[in-house]
């Protein structure tokens, strides 16, 4: 679950199931020098450690950061206890002031607990909802397996090698980027986009996913779904959002349906969120939702309540609760999928501002 902006100094900025990312203060020097003077978080760069000079001044670059951008790199507490366990986030580097570089470092002790993958997939969902005018990068030696997962269990594909640029002589650093999620212009879409999400929406049906069909649903009646989707949408009545990787992969989709007249034209409904199958596990999903809350904030200004509905039995709940959204309706076995296949029809509701539903 994310917040729209942090809140005011010292506010918290993201929760996650098992931690809170919060602004920094000048008071958490201390921490700061714990967490990163630690040489057994540096075994895959020795050399990168800071010296207690070097922390003061990275602590005083982070406040300077949330200042200027109200971003950074924050605090990371432990929900639990309300540890400082770590420093995470995002900013903006010297070597490319274009894109947001993705960074997490823990305690030694809490290393080998999926924090740093909780960590990462939280940011990078944030950064596309909120920021996603600028790109999502990491650079992780060849060598750090473990963070090589971490950046790839968020969503980030690698594009290239780069060398940090204060240390010229170094090894290449693997380069990475986040996907992008963007809406589409009714003029624009073409016989080969519609062939593409067509061809997405029959894979992930076959692979079991609750988009209107079950698996082995004929090509020619997802077809006829997807018609009637996008007469909405050269009519203006639906807006499609599409997922594509850095290469230009169509990887995932949804629409807003958003003019249903009185008295809804506050509230847009979520239709058809999905993901390429072939890409489970790596956070798109959650990518593709908060990129299209942000799409609903900047481009559905009048909508203040975002709906939708989903079928029982696959773990979706939770899957949106975790993004910020609320059950507010559950009609039991409201769904018959097959003679003796009944699922709950649930719905849940989010504002657009990330405020509580009420």
């Amino acid at each position: 679950m994310t917040a729209p902006q942090p809140e005011g100094e010292g506010g918290a900025w993201i929760t996650t199931g098992r931690l809170v990312l919060r602004r920094p203060r000048a008071d958490d020097l201390a921490d700061y020098l714990r967490v990163h003077g630690d040489p057994r978080t540096y075994a895959h760069a020795p050399a990168s450690m800071p010296s207690p000079e070097r922390c003061r001044e990275r602590l005083a670059d982070d406040l300077a950061d949330w200042q200027r951008d109200a971003l950074g790199y924050a605090v990371v507490l432990d929900r639990a206890t309300g540890e400082v366990i770590g420093w995470a986030g995002l900013r903006h580097k010297d070597s490319d002031q274009d894109s947001l570089n993705l960074y997490y470092r823990l305690v030694h002790d809490r290393l080998g607990q999926g924090l740093g993958r909780e960590i990462a997939r939280a940011v990078v969902a944030w950064a596309l909802e909120h920021r996603p005018e600028t790109l999502v990068t990491a650079m992780v030696d060849t060598v750090n397996t473990a963070s090589l997962r971490t950046a790839v269990s968020a969503g980030l594909v690698q594009v290239g090698t780069r060398k940090l640029r204060d240390e010229p002589d170094s090894e290449p650093m693997l380069y990475l980027q986040a996907p992008s999620v963007e809406s589409v212009a009714p003029d624009s879409v073409d016989a080969e986009l519609e062939d593409a999400v067509l061809d997405l929406w029959v894979r992930v049906n076959d692979a079991g996913g609750s988009v209107g069909f079950l698996p082995g649903a004929a090509r020619s009646d997802v077809a006829v779904a997807l018609g009637r989707h996008l007469e909405d949408v050269a009519g203006g009545r639906s807006l499609l959002c599409l997922l594509r990787e850095p290469g230009g992969q169509l990887r995932g989709l949804g629409l807003w349906e958003h003019s249903r007249g009185f008295p809804y034209e506050h509230v847009a409904g979520l239709k058809r969120l999905m993901v390429d199958p072939d890409t489970q596990g790596r956070n798109l999903g959650r990518l593709l939702l908060g990129g299209m809350v942000g799409i609903a904030r900047r481009e559905l200004p009048w909508v203040e309540l975002l709906r939708l509905d989903y079928r029982d039995g696959l773990g979706l709940g939770e899957f949106y609760a975790r993004a910020g959204w609320t059950e507010v309706g559950r009609l039991p076995r409201g769904l018959r999928l097959r003679p003796n296949d009944y699922r709950d029809d649930v719905a849940m509701a989010r504002r657009v501002d990330g405020a509580p539903v009420r």
